[in-house]
């Protein structure tokens, strides 16, 4: 039996204007899913009325809207049999309105559709249950996110450019990507120097030195940003950025853009491979985070080995003796626990503090590039490759550098090269500490002056910094400290570090 002919109207709303200059807008992803929606049903002998029905910049809180006084007079014309919309709420978020449509439909014989709902208001259980869904659509911002996350998708998969900070060497014009003849060059040496040096690390320690930062741009609020040195995280993000070969990625999958390429493809998957390597090379890396494991010893030779204890779900990392471990005791003149991140830390300062007088006969220009450029050389390469031994006695610490290490360091990360006499190697750092149940505290004395020449004001914030860090080290969180003392967890935190500034200063 032939089906009766069904005239479809699709009726597509959008609440702003913004976007709507747009190629591909909203309002064409809706009306998309509802002609096709349209073409499905064509058995049923649906087909689409020539007229649009398109409100752009118009909210679902009233009727007055061009477009949709437009469908209800053909309606009432008897020129349409059947509304189709992406969604309901794109008719109306109004329940007292959408009653009223329904009366208008119901008179003249029109049904109504949602393509992804899937409600035909032609049967009493379809009313019902449109006007619970009608309630449940005033909750604006998830409908509001699917929309955004469809229009986004629909888009995406066009190969169009959805805005936001245009990459490295392409510029916008026309709500396009275009390339930027003033970077494209960057963009490519960026590449081509991550697949020589395979690391961003040394990228950006090259990049830097070089003086090359990322590109001044202007806000249309007049709003200047870029200027800086490239940051490892925006490396990255330009190294794995499929649109530098004219692709468009989008949840998990890329397609073809509309723009034009400006990294030849075999370059790019080259650097795929590299980040792909480095990622299987660097859980091998991580498996150790101590700085200065197999370096610490106590005075009778015994190691000191990391090691962590956890409360309140909060890791604290030590280097615990070995004669603590083998004996399970705290013998007289040996230390048992290092807090880790505090023992590298005065380590690290110590060692180069040691360095600048030791470098006194360099060229004083090679000991200003040093000491402007420091940050360059991570405390992780600095300790491995420059430390020799650590021995920890009752009051000092004796730390013997490696001097071809140290060499080594200075050649590869600041292209200087300086010679660390053997005679240097040695350092002598007095200290002492305050014990409490199984730790101690570390606390350089070097030659700073005697602390009771102090101020009484900076005086009375040391020994507080050091009783509260005690009580810190002993097991108590911030938190317990700073409600037995009635004042702030972050003020305690501040005491505490201002209990070492005071001895460093």
């Amino acid at each position: 039996m032939k089906s009766i002919a069904k005239r479809c109207a699709v009726y597509t709303r959008k609440s702003t204007e913004e976007g709507l200059e747009q190629d591909f807008n909203s309002l064409h992803a809706q009306r998309e899913a509802c002609e096709a929606y349209i073409i499905s049903q064509r058995s049923e002998g649906w087909h689409l009325v020539s007229e649009e029905y398109d409100d752009g910049g118009y909210s679902g809180g009233t009727l007055k809207r061009p477009a949709l006084e437009r469908l209800l007079e053909d309606i009432k014309a008897k020129k349409i049999d059947i509304v189709v919309v992406y969604k309901i709420d794109r008719l109306t978020r109004s329940l007292m309105d959408f009653s009223k449509l329904v009366e208008v439909f119901d008179e003249y014989g029109v049904t109504f559709v949602s393509v992804t709902q899937s409600f035909n208001t032609t049967t009493s259980m379809g009313r019902l249950t449109l006007n619970m869904l009608l309630s449940f659509a005033q909750f604006e911002r998830e409908v509001t996110s699917e929309r955004i996350r469809d229009k986004m998708a629909a888009s995406k998969k066009k190969g169009m450019w959805m805005g936001g900070v245009s990459p490295l060497g392409y510029k916008v014009e026309n709500r396009s990507l275009i390339a930027d003849e003033a970077h494209v060059d960057l963009a490519r040496h960026i590449f081509d120097r991550y697949i020589s040096l395979k690391s961003v690390k040394p990228l950006k320690q090259e990049l830097d030195a070089k003086g090359i930062r990322t590109p001044i741009k202007m806000s249309k609020n007049g709003n200047k940003s870029g200027g800086v040195f490239f940051s490892r995280g925006a490396l990255y993000a330009i190294l794995k950025n499929p649109i530098y070969i004219g692709k468009i990625a989008h949840k998990g999958n890329i397609y073809d853009g509309q723009h034009e390429g400006i990294i030849d493809e075999a370059v790019w998957h080259k650097a795929q491979a590299i980040m792909s390597s480095n990622r299987v090379e660097r859980k091998e890396v991580t498996r150790s985070r101590h700085l200065l494991q197999g370096s610490v010893f106590d005075k009778e030779g015994n190691a000191y080995s990391p090691t962590y204890t956890s409360r309140k779900n909060k890791k604290y990392c030590y280097y615990i003796s070995q004669n603590l471990l083998n004996f399970k005791d705290h013998p007289n003149g040996l230390i048992a626990r290092l807090p880790a991140h505090d023992f590298e830390d005065l380590i690290y300062k110590t060692v180069w503090q040691h360095l600048s007088h030791a470098l006194k006969d360099s060229e004083l220009s090679t000991i200003e590039y040093i000491n402007a450029n420091q940050q360059r050389i991570t405390m992780k390469n600095f300790l491995r490759q420059g430390i020799k031994k650590i021995e920890v006695h009752l009051d000092n610490i004796f730390i013997t550098l490696n001097s071809s290490g140290l060499k080594e360091v200075f050649d590869k990360y600041l292209n200087v090269s300086v010679t660390v006499e053997e005679a240097t190697c040695h350092i002598d750092l007095p200290y002492k500490t305050r014990r409490k149940g199984h730790g101690a505290i570390v606390i350089a004395t070097g030659e700073k002056k005697d602390v009771l020449d102090l101020p009484p004001d900076e005086l009375k914030k040391l020994v507080q910094g050091i009783s509260w860090r005690d009580d810190y080290f002993s097991g108590m969180t911030l938190k317990e400290i700073a409600q037995r003392e009635n004042c702030s967890d972050r003020h305690i935190s501040q005491m505490i570090k201002r209990s070492f500034d005071i001895l460093a200063a």
